[in-house]
């Protein structure tokens, strides 16, 4: 009997730290369980910010260039709807431009000396379809996934240019909206629809986080995002700020007088056979969000 007493003596103590030590310890093996949770429910949402160049296909870049700035942003939520296609919707901000500048020496477009730039507004709604087939759960998706998109949206735009004026006896460069102005003797309007279309690559980098390149077209139903379009109106006032825009074959001096004789009214503008694009090369961050279960998603 003495033996057991001894015994209690020395395990009451110890039964009773290991039971406060465990009581510390549940919220932390809680919250492991909860940190564990995200291997066993998968993630069908995701949210993703994307950036990089943009090339605007008109009448104002006949060297079919690139802007070498980042010159668009896009935030885009998507869902993962079956094991092959998913829905996006999307809101970007994006600027184009063009400058017959820079267009070759001696060129009708040199000598024409149009240009514009326009801050822009767009939103789609897309369907995203995957090369493969949904990896099973979010984390064990593959570690590089192509895709491609297609939807439709609207895009607002506004271009304007910068016109050397007097004014209060100074010599100042103004900025004009060239809608406002009727530079064709049109009011167009100043959203037009587009058709997105895009090819993509995502990439793995952590079980949540993947890193993202597309190739974004878009297909405007307008001619005017650039303000060219038509041919050249008549106007009863030549020294007006609207002719002033309208046409401004070479202010200064002229390399080709044959290309510079042609830039009269009612002769060709623009070219109004193509409606004016704009690509985005872009990249972009996705992280996955939490959430999501349900009978709609991930549909086999």
């Amino acid at each position: 009997m003495a033996k057991c007493s001894q015994f209690n003596l020395i395990f009451e103590p110890m039964n009773r730290s290991i039971f406060i030590v465990a009581l510390l310890l549940l919220p932390f093996i809680g919250k492991g369980q909860n940190f564990m949770a995200w291997q066993l429910n998968d993630r069908y949402f995701s949210l993703s910010l994307g950036t990089g160049q943009t090339k605007y296909f008109g009448e104002l870049n006949t060297q079919n260039k690139r802007q070498t700035d980042f010159s668009h942003g896009t935030l885009s939520l998507e869902a993962r709807l079956w094991t092959k296609i998913s829905a996006r919707t999307t809101i970007g901000f994006y600027q184009i431009r063009g400058d017959d500048q820079k267009a070759a020496d001696q060129s009708w477009e040199k000598e024409r000396n149009l240009s514009f730039e326009s801050n822009n507004w767009e939103m789609s709604i897309q369907g995203v379809y995957f090369f493969r087939k949904y990896a099973g759960i979010y984390n064990n998706r593959w570690k590089f996934d192509p895709y491609s998109t297609l939807g439709m949206g609207i895009t607002t735009f506004d271009p304007y240019t910068y016109l050397m004026v007097q004014e209060n006896g100074k010599e100042i460069n103004a900025k004009y909206s060239l809608r406002d102005y009727q530079t064709e003797n049109i009011n167009y309007n100043k959203i037009a629809l587009i058709i997105p279309v895009g090819l993509g690559l995502k990439m793995k980098i952590t079980p949540f986080i993947n890193f993202n390149f597309e190739l974004a077209y878009r297909y405007s139903f307008t001619d005017y995002l650039d303000d060219v379009s038509t041919s050249f109106p008549e106007f009863i006032d030549n020294k007006s700020i609207q002719y002033q825009l309208s046409n401004r074959r070479r202010e200064n001096y002229t390399e080709n007088e044959d290309a510079w004789n042609t830039l009269i009214p009612g002769a060709p503008r623009g070219n109004s056979k193509t409606n004016d694009q704009y690509l985005f090369y872009s990249f972009q961050l996705e992280v996955f969000l939490t959430g999501g279960k349900g009978k709609m998603f991930k549909r086999s």
